[in-house]
C-alpha cells in the first residue's frame, strides 16, 4: 500500500521476482529485486506504515487448482484458471452464486488482515494531498477490504444453533458476500479515473452497510422466537455465548468503516481534519453535543431530562475520531438520563444532576459518567455485554416499530441491547476501553478510556 509496491503484484513483475523487504528494527523499507539489488523507497513512503511486509504471500503450489485460480488475474504466471471481469464499473453481484465462488471467499478468508494504526493513518493522510497517495490508498482497500469481509462471510456461515440461517443474519451475510464481489470483480485503482469510481464505490458500500446493526438484532430475536416456539426457556434459548462472536464482527465492522470512511473524506478536505480524524478533538465539546442530542431525546420520549453538568479537565485536546467519541458519549448518556427520569417519573423536580467527569492521564483520557438512576442488578451486570440484555422493555417491539414506521415518528431511545457492548467496541478500536460499576438502589457510574494517538490496532486481525 505505502511502498508503492502494488498488492498481489511482488511476484510478477515480467517474470522477475520483486519482493518488498523490511529491515528488521531497522524501520527501514527497502525493495529487492531478482538481481539482488537493494533501493531504498522514497522519503515519503519510508515514514509511512509497511502492512504489506506483514502479510504472506499464499502461494498456488500449496493450495491446489482451485485456490490457484483465484489468484489476482496480475500474476502472469499464475496457473490458468478462473478470471474476473476487471471494467472500471462495479460489476453487479449478489453474493456467492456457485461453488466457485464459495472457494474464492474462503481463499481470502484464510488470508491474513493489515494491521493499521489510527497514527499511521494519520500520518499518511497528512501527505494525501496527490492523486498518487490516493491511488495508493484506493489499491490497498481493493487489496484489503475482501480479506475482510471474506473473513466475516465465514464466521456468518458457521454459527451455531441455527442462528446463521435466520432471516436477517442471511440478509447480512449477503449484503457482505455482495460487496466482497463488487470490490473484487472492479478493475484495480491505478488511475485517477478509476480510484474515483472506486471511491464511489466504497461510497455506496457504506450506506448498504448502514442497517447491519438493527438486522443482526433482528436475526438474534428470530433465534429467541424460534427456539421459544420449540419450549426451551431461560438460559436454554441461547445455549451459546453469541457476545465473542459479535464483539469480533462489530469491531472487524468498525475497522472496515474507519478504513473506507478516511479514503472517501480524503477526498473532501476539512480546517483542521485529516481524513475522519481531528487534530484538535476537545472531549468536552464532544460531550456536550452528546448531552444536547440526549437531552432532546429524554425530554420527548420521557417529558423529562436531568441537568448533566461536564466538569474536569475541560480544556484538553487529543488527535481522534470525534465520531467515535460522540457515538460512546451518546448512547452512554441517554442510558443514564432515561435512568434517571423514569426513576424520577412521577416527581421530575427531585431528578438528580449526571455528571460527566473529564481527566487527562498520561497514557489516556478518561471520562467518567456518573447517575443516580437507580443502578443495575448484580445478574443484570453479568448479562450486561451479551447484546440480548436491555432495561428499556423488550427488543422485538422496538424492532418492529421500526420496520413498520411505528411510534408516530418519535425517536426510539433504548431497547435494542446493543448501545453498551457497541460503545465498549469503539472503545477498544483504538486501545481504550469501557468499565462498568454500578449500585442497585442508588446509581451507575462507567468509565471510557480513551487512548491518546499511538500504536493502537484499528481493528481485530
Amino acid at each position: 500500500f505505502f511502498s508503492g509496491v502494488a498488492p498481489g503484484q511482488r511476484a510478477c513483475n515480467g517474470g522477475r521476482s520483486e519482493a518488498l523487504v523490511r529491515g528488521i528494527g531497522t524501520g527501514r523499507s527497502v525493495r529487492r529485486n531478482g538481481k539482488g539489488a537493494v533501493s531504498v523507497a522514497s522519503a515519503a513512503e519510508k515514514m509511512l506504515p509497511r502492512v504489506w511486509a506483514a502479510r504472506p504471500l499464499l502461494r498456488s503450489s500449496s493450495l491446489g487448482p482451485l485456490t490457484a485460480a483465484r489468484l489476482p488475474a496480475c500474476h502472469a504466471n499464475a496457473p490458468s484458471g478462473r478470471r474476473f471481469p476487471t471494467s472500471a464499473a462495479a460489476v453487479t453481484a449478489e453474493g456467492a452464486e456457485n461453488v466457485e465462488d464459495e472457494h474464492e471467499i474462503m481463499f481470502y478468508s484464510m488470508r491474513h488482515a493489515a494491521t493499521v494504526t489510527l497514527k499511521e493513518m494519520h500520518q499518511f493522510g497528512a501527505q494525501a494531498n496527490n492523486k498518487r497517495a490516493l491511488i495508493l490508498a484506493a489499491q490497498f482497500l481493493h487489496e484489503e477490504l475482501p480479506i475482510r469481509l471474506a473473513r466475516r462471510v465465514r464466521e456468518l456461515k458457521k454459527l451455531p444453533y441455527g442462528l446463521g440461517d435466520t432471516k436477517s443474519i442471511t440478509q447480512v451475510r449477503k449484503m457482505y458476500e455482495k460487496s466482497f464481489f463488487e470490490i473484487r470483480r472492479h478493475a484495480k485503482p491505478i488511475t485517477p479515473d478509476l480510484e474515483a469510481n472506486f471511491t464511489k464505490l466504497m461510497d455506496n458500500m457504506m450506506v448498504e452497510h448502514n442497517n447491519v446493526q438493527a438486522t443482526i438484532a433482528a436475526g438474534l430475536q428470530e433465534l429467541d422466537r424460534g427456539r421459544t416456539d420449540m419450549g426451551e426457556t431461560g438460559q436454554q434459548r441461547l445455549p451459546f455465548d453469541f457476545g465473542q462472536f459479535l464483539d469480533r464482527f462489530y469491531l472487524s465492522r468498525v475497522g472496515m468503516r474507519v478504513l473506507v470512511g478516511q479514503h472517501i473524506m480524503l477526498h473532501h478536505p476539512q480546517e483542521g481534519f485529516v481524513g475522519i480524524i481531528q487534530k484538535e478533538c476537545y472531549p468536552a465539546k464532544v460531550c456536550q453535543h452528546a448531552i444536547e442530542d440526549a437531552t432532546r431525546i429524554c425530554e420527548q420520549i420521557c417529558g423529562h431530562a436531568p441537568e448533566v453538568v461536564v466538569e474536569g479537565a475541560v480544556n484538553i485536546n487529543i488527535t481522534f475520531i470525534p465520531e467515535h467519541l460522540y457515538y460512546i458519549c451518546f448512547e452512554l448518556l441517554k442510558n443514564s438520563m432515561r435512568a434517571v427520569a423514569e426513576r424520577h417519573r412521577e416527581n421530575p423536580a427531585d431528578m438528580e444532576t449526571v455528571h460527566v467527569v473529564i481527566a487527562d492521564g498520561t497514557e489516556d483520557v478518561a471520562i467518567k459518567i456518573s447517575d443516580k438512576g437507580g443502578g443495575i442488578s448484580r445478574a443484570g451486570m453479568e448479562r450486561l455485554w451479551t447484546y440480548t440484555f436491555t432495561t428499556a422493555g423488550k427488543t422485538a417491539d422496538k424492532l418492529e416499530q421500526i420496520q413498520h414506521g411505528g411510534g408516530g415518528g418519535a425517536p426510539i431511545m433504548a431497547g435494542f441491547a446493543h448501545g453498551l457492548p457497541l460503545s465498549r467496541i469503539h472503545a477498544r478500536a483504538f486501545g481504550g476501553d469501557l468499565h462498568v460499576m454500578s449500585m442497585q438502589g442508588y446509581g451507575t457510574d462507567i468509565f471510557i478510556h480513551i487512548s491518546k494517538m499511538g500504536d493502537a490496532e484499528v481493528s481485530v486481525p
